[in-house]
């Protein structure tokens, strides 16, 4: 460790100056925030028009996109996304013109009888020649399509109203004589409760008329209750809305630490969700002007009091386990804006903030278009986006006013801290200059994120990869299998932590034992050795990676410094591995590694955008070999110290 104390201060040295800012973030009034939003949702409307289309069977209805029936992000669900932001708009913004109040008007209207005519109880089908509904993701396209609906009421006839009861009472009666249910390893059924919850809230809310409207008011409560559930809650007797919490429960859906996993893994995206559906509710009702239930705030706030731990200043999540959407395509928007208003949460008001000006800069970068570049999902992310901005718009309208952000100092003094999740098995500390966490579940990996001064004007530096830290290595033959975890520890204190641990690699041919130390402010220390377990030849030592998103949302150029010179990587034009001479590199003057004992580093460019995380992730290899060689068992194969 003395070698370790004395490159210590490597790390420090001013190699470059920081890359240029390419955002433009600061504190916006509640005038210039309601501004931004609107100019957001007026932008996304003009660019969904290139995708408008006239129903070829009903000159009285048209759509935004395919039209299409898809159980999954498509078709009606983007139709839905922008109906609520044309009645957004309509309801509350002054900035339409007369021309575009008709205008969207009409087209939402349109978009709406094609909705409710080609529902399962319409008398129409979508384009694919199928009705939609009664489907596993419909509730909730169904409750974001009628709250829209409601908010440009006056503009829809008779017939139109009754289609939009219709179909609203058909898609909440499904659930009257089912229980929610409880999440099975790995996947957890918070985010289906909640759509399905919010379809029930908004039939109960919006139609207390109804003769099914009681049984829609008790089993949404039901939702409620049941969607972020967590095991302790099978013994609370503590009464909400006239019951004790214990008769309510049908099963956990998180974690005790409200954690959750989904998609076999921990995954910060569903807690999201989870949450905003539950903020909708509260929106439908106060809306309403009827009585927020008590269980609309169940939990939500001891799941934020998690959440908050692992959003970053840029107001998007840390993802320990790593990420199989899109990364900057998820906005928390509509939580981060109901919390602010109704919750009165000063660092929810702050994230808020920052992720409207975001959201702003890339939609101007994409001409319109909400879908982050890389997107696979292209219009369909677009409104998805348009629809969550819509409702964080709309929470200013309906809630108030929102708390006074903190100052960014305070911010980061609340979420500084150590935090070890038993369940899902992983560690995380985050100082004013670094979040850091490893995972020994699930996926077996480290992340580093560089934040410090000046962050929120260029936050995005590395991006979560499933062989963070931990690498990997290639055989021959090739023994391809995921790691298993053998056995770990970890140790807290309050200026980081300290894991210790075991994986098998490769099915069983290696073992490597590693150390992953956070210290002190700005300093991560990566220590392994490698043993064989059977005879084995290595082709390639892929040690101690860290993800660098080059691309567009980062300025689309990187400059890597390191011993013998300086190397810029352009995103657009990919180029081969670089090996870096020496034991040190440097990313943007931000992110800072030492090579102590290991074969050499070496940065590797992407070759395009990963269609799942919409990022292009370089990777810079604390430890890199591509020549072969051949192990015996029980001898060393590799060992790894790197410092960050």
């Amino acid at each position: 460790m003395k070698q370790l104390r004395l490159l210590l201060p490597l790390l420090l040295l001013p190699v470059c100056a920081q890359s240029e800012d390419i955002y433009h973030i600061r504190r916006l009034s509640e005038r210039e925030l309601t501004r931004a939003y609107t100019s957001l949702m007026l932008d996304a409307c003009r660019h969904a028009e290139k995708v408008w289309q006239d129903s070829s069977v009903d000159p009285g209805a048209g759509y935004w996109g395919t039209g299409r029936s898809d159980n999954m992000n498509e078709g009606i669900r983007a139709i839905s996304g922008m109906v609520l932001t044309c009645g957004a708009l309509l309801k509350y913004s002054d900035a339409l013109t007369d021309a575009e109040r008709h205008h969207y008007s009409t087209q939402a209207s349109r978009a709406i009888r094609y909705a409710v005519s080609s529902h399962l109880t319409g008398t129409q089908k979508c384009t694919d020649g199928k009705p939609w509904g009664g489907s596993w993701q419909s509730a909730m396209w169904t409750a974001t399509m009628t709250f829209g609906a409601r908010l440009m009421w006056d503009d829809l006839d008779a017939e139109l109203r009754q289609g939009v009861e219709r179909v609203v009472a058909s898609e909440a009666d499904r659930f009257l004589k089912v229980k929610p249910p409880a999440a099975t390893p790995g996947d957890t059924k918070a985010e289906e409760n909640g759509w399905d919850m919010t379809c029930l809230a908004v039939a109960a809310s919006l139609f207390p008329t109804h003769p099914h409207a009681a049984a829609w008011q008790e089993k949404g409560i039901e939702y409620m209750m049941n969607t972020l559930s967590v095991p302790q809650d099978a013994l609370d007797k503590t009464l909400v809305d006239g019951r004790p919490a214990s008769e309510w429960f049908s099963g956990a859906n998180l974690s005790p630490d409200f954690t959750l996993e989904n998609h076999n893994i921990f995954h910060p995206s569903y807690m999201g969700c989870s949450s905003y559906f539950m903020t909708q509710a509260e929106m439908y009702y106060t809306y309403a002007g009827r009585p927020v239930p008590q269980a609309a705030t169940r939990h939500l706030l001891d799941t934020w009091k998690m959440f908050q731990t692992i959003i970053l200043p840029s107001s998007e999540a840390a993802y320990p386990q790593s990420m199989d959407w899109e990364l900057h395509g998820l906005s928390f928007i509509n939580l981060f804006a109901s919390l602010a208003s109704r919750h009165h949460d000063a660092l929810a008001a702050r994230m808020e903030n920052n992720c409207i000006q975001y959201m702003r800069a890339w939609q101007t970068m994409c001409h319109g278009d909400l879908a982050v570049p890389g997107s696979r999902l292209a219009f369909t992310r677009h409104a998805i986006c348009a629809e969550q901005a819509s409702y964080a718009y709309l929470a200013h309208k309906i809630f108030g006013s929102p708390a006074k952000e903190i100052t960014a100092r305070k911010a980061t003094s609340q979420l500084q801290g150590t935090w070890p999740h038993d369940f899902s098995e992983f560690i995380t500390h985050r100082t004013e200059s670094k979040f850091v966490s490893f995972s020994w579940k699930n996926r077996m990996m480290g992340l580093v994120i560089p934040i410090g001064q000046g962050h929120d004007a260029n936050p995005f530096v590395t991006a979560p990869i499933t062989t963070g830290f931990v690498g990997s290595f290639d055989l021959t033959p090739k023994k391809p299998a995921a790691p298993k975890t053998v056995e770990h520890v970890w140790s807290q204190a309050t200026n980081g932590f300290e894991t210790t641990g075991s994986l098998l690699l490769n099915g069983g041919l290696l073992k490597q034992t590693i150390k992953v130390t956070s210290v002190g402010k700005q300093t991560v220390v990566y220590q392994d050795y490698v043993t064989a377990l059977s005879d084995v030849t290595v082709s390639r030592e892929l040690g101690a990676p860290v993800g660098i998103e080059n691309d567009e949302v980062t300025g689309g150029k990187r400059v890597v410094y390191h011993q013998g010179g300086k190397a810029i990587v352009d995103w657009k034009t990919p180029q081969k591995p670089l090996p870096l001479s020496g034991s040190w590199a440097n990313v943007d003057g931000r992110l800072g590694v030492v090579m102590v004992v290991g074969s050499g580093l070496s940065y590797h460019q992407a070759t395009g955008y990963d269609p799942h995380t919409a990022v292009c992730a370089d990777i810079l290899y604390g430890s890199f070999s591509d020549r072969p060689q051949h192990f015996k068992a029980g001898e060393q194969v590799a060992q790894r110290i790197v410092l960050f």
